[in-house]
């Protein structure tokens, strides 16, 4: 499986043609779900589930599994897929619109904090501003975002 990253010129052209195959992770740990707020585009600023494009040759829950240790510092045992939409951003990577076909699987974590620690370590990557537990629904949240939160279990908020 190739892991380098594809060059700019190409990812460019890609992202002009086609859809990008991506998978989200949303992480239940104590009754909720962990959301990170974006740093680039697509979907700059919002709250949204760790994820991120599949590789070739990478199977769908690998990619999940993957994403939690690279995005939020967390390994997990991957569940089944919670909900699969299309996306579709203005506001992609160098001006370029993005459409994702995206799967979101419910994930836990291996471990569940050390000692008497019952908090897990959340370590964000370069691309996020913060973290946040949800044990709720905003309406707020973008529409994938709810229904992967709805998959997950979680209810409206009151």
């Amino acid at each position: 499986m190739a892991t380098s990253l594809i060059p700019q010129e190409l990812y460019e052209q890609i992202l002009r043609n086609v859809p990008v195959a991506c998978v989200d992770v949303a992480l239940v740990s104590n009754g909720k779900v962990l959301l990170v707020q974006r740093k680039d585009p697509p979907a700059r600023g919002q709250w949204w589930l760790p994820g991120g494009r599949v590789l070739k040759g990478e199977m769908m829950k690998a990619t999940a599994r993957r994403k939690a240790i690279e995005e939020i510092g967390i390994d997990c045992h991957v569940g089944p897929i919670i909900h699969t939409a299309e996306t579709i951003f203005p506001d992609g990577p160098s001006g370029i619109p993005v459409h994702s076909i995206n799967s979101c699987y419910l994930i836990y974590p291996t471990e569940t904090g050390t000692g008497t620690k019952t908090a897990l370590d959340v370590r964000l990557d370069d691309h996020h501003e913060s973290w946040l537990w949800v044990g709720d629904v905003s309406s707020k949240l973008h529409p994938y975002v709810i229904k992967c939160l709805l998959g997950a279990g979680l209810e409206p908020e009151q």
